[in-house]
Formats: structure tokens, sequence, C-alpha cells
């Protein structure tokens, strides 16, 4: 199945609260969100993202929803 979104939603994989949206720029080798830290409102779980690359994002996206 082709991934071909234009837009990728970020959920909280514990509580699967929407946290951000992330727009894809089509370069699979770049990475992003990199030292970017996101709080959880919901359950309040803090993640920082570290060596993001889209392509790891579209790739464990499930229907353009990415859970961290």
């Amino acid at each position: 199945m082709e991934k071909n979104w234009s837009t990728v939603q970020l959920h909280c994989r514990e509580c699967n609260a929407r946290m951000m949206d992330y727009t894809l720029c089509q370069d699979d080798d770049r990475i992003v969100l990199q030292g970017i830290t996101i709080k959880c409102n919901r359950c309040k779980r803090v993640m920082m993202l570290k060596k993001y690359t889209e392509g790891m994002i579209r790739k464990r996206a499930d229907k353009g929803v990415f859970r961290i």
C-alpha cells in the first residue's frame, strides 16, 4: 500500500490524544523535529524527539497517524 500523505498527525501512544500535526516535505532522509519536546495534555507524558526522519515517520504511521 502506497503511503502518500501530506500531513501526519502525532498522537500519544499511551492515551491516544492528538498532540500536533506535521506536514511532510517528501524527503525520507531528512531529520525532522530534532530537539522538540512535546507534552501530552491528557496523561502528562513528555517526549523529546531525536533522530526521527521523515522516512521513519511515514513507515510507522498508520492511516496518517503516528503514535509516539
